[in-house]
């Protein structure tokens, strides 16, 4: 984790009350890992006092660039939205644990609602990388997801309420989700489980399941994953307030002595088996 103050170099609106900003990164720091995030002062006024915490959405190695997607939802990520090109944003980056890759004999499936869009189409990004880098994955293509799957490639689900909240096509560009509304407004009606279930996922012993969303979201893929006994890691949301492990304001329950984690340190990438899943 290092203190920075980085360049804003676009700052856009993608979905209905979703955004996309990209910044500097800056020298010399490691590239982010999927699954990292950062925190943000939003500005050096009392409020919003504490900083906001922002998923890594992706990172460009040649051009030194990364970015954020975020929801705006109250004063803090209002301000965010009304940010320019040009202005600066005083981070801390980057901090957490990562997804972990899946295996080369694995299916790894990721799942993606809401804000858990970014983390999740960044780890896509660099699965489907590290699969064309490999010599015997040169077949990567367009291809159907029960082909992707019987073939080992990513098959990536995204969740949405409406298609007002699903992002614009040049955010997608090159990830071929597979899309659920839940209201049937585009793609597949229902939700992403329903989906998972309807398609067959999870039949075969060697799929891996990634996911990032609203936490209702995440409880229900857990119980989906624990009845098919398939791996399954969440990145979990969470209010945050040091974001570096002081405060236990990010605190969830888990399984073990601990009974608790911190999402800023301990994740905020977990095995989903580690969590108490409240509403169970």
């Amino acid at each position: 984790m290092e203190h920075h103050a980085t360049l804003v170099l676009r700052n856009r609106s993608i979905a209905k009350d979703y955004y996309e900003l990209l910044f500097a990164w800056p020298e010399g720091l490691e590239p982010p890992k999927p699954g990292q995030f950062l925190t943000i002062r939003i500005a050096d006024i009392a409020m919003p006092l504490l900083r906001r915490p922002f998923a890594v959405s992706g990172y460009d190695s040649r051009s030194k660039t990364a970015g954020i997607i975020y929801q705006r939802v109250g004063p803090a990520t209002r301000m965010l939205a009304a940010a320019d090109a040009g202005d600066m944003l005083d981070m801390l980056i980057p901090l957490g644990n990562w997804f972990p890759e899946p295996e080369p004999d694995a299916t790894p499936v990721l799942v993606a609602g809401g804000i858990g869009m970014g983390p999740i189409f960044y780890f896509a990004r660099s699965v489907r990388a590290q699969m064309l880098r490999s010599a015997d994955r040169r077949s990567v293509g367009r291809r159907s997801p029960e082909q992707r799957a019987e073939n080992r490639e990513p098959v990536l689900v995204l969740g949405a309420r409406n298609v007002a909240y699903l992002p614009t096509e040049d955010v997608l560009e090159g990830l071929e989700p597979v899309i659920c509304t839940d209201d049937g407004s585009r793609g597949f009606a229902g939700t992403v489980v329903d989906y998972l279930k309807s398609a067959g996922v999870g039949k075969e012993a060697e799929a891996v399941l990634y996911a990032c969303g609203p936490n209702p979201m995440l409880e229900a893929l857990a119980a989906f994953a624990a009845e098919r006994k398939l791996p399954l890691w969440v990145s979990m949301e969470q209010t945050m307030g040091c974001a570096v492990g002081a405060c236990m304001g990010c605190a969830i329950p888990v399984h073990g002595p601990a009974r608790y984690a911190r999402v800023c340190t301990e994740g905020p990438v977990f095995d989903a088996k580690e969590i108490v899943w409240t509403s169970r």
